[in-house]
């Protein structure tokens, strides 16, 4: 009984210190993502050096749009086509993305968002960590 009341304790500690993402740090959103690491439910991680597929985000007024891009090697991005829209929501102390495709409607919460780290956790409690995207560079000589 006292390890459900200190599980209770501590969850109830973890959502309290929840915060929503200031209007200034959602600006971050914008650009382009990489998954570095996917965290699941029972503590398994997965950790990428590098990524064939990229998230693009662009929010405007707390409505956006997030594309899957691959990467070329002259620098260009080649979408697949598929744009999901996303609104912002400020809900119980936590910021989410609640997207709307023409196939499913779901919703994430932000738990992180810098200039470099963005944290999403999924419906399942996944948890992904994307890092700014940075394009390969190959210098012709």
């Amino acid at each position: 009984m006292k390890k459900v009341i200190s599980f209770i304790v501590f969850a109830v500690i973890v959502v309290s210190c929840s915060k929503p993402i200031s209007t200034e740090e959602l600006k971050n959103l914008n650009g382009y993502w990489e998954i570095s690491e996917v965290k699941t439910v029972d503590g398994n991680t997965k950790k990428f050096q590098s990524n064939n597929n990229v998230d693009f985000f662009e929010l405007k007024d707390l409505k956006g749009i997030r594309t899957k891009v691959i990467p070329q090697l002259d620098g260009k991005k080649q979408s697949n086509g598929i744009q999901e829209h996303f609104s912002v929501i400020d809900s119980a102390n936590a910021t989410y993305l609640k997207y709307t495709t023409e196939y499913a409607k779901w919703t994430e919460k932000v738990e992180k968002l810098s200039a470099d780290v963005l944290v999403i956790i999924n419906a399942n409690d996944i948890k992904y960590t994307y890092k700014r995207f940075t394009p390969i560079e190959i210098n012709e000589q």
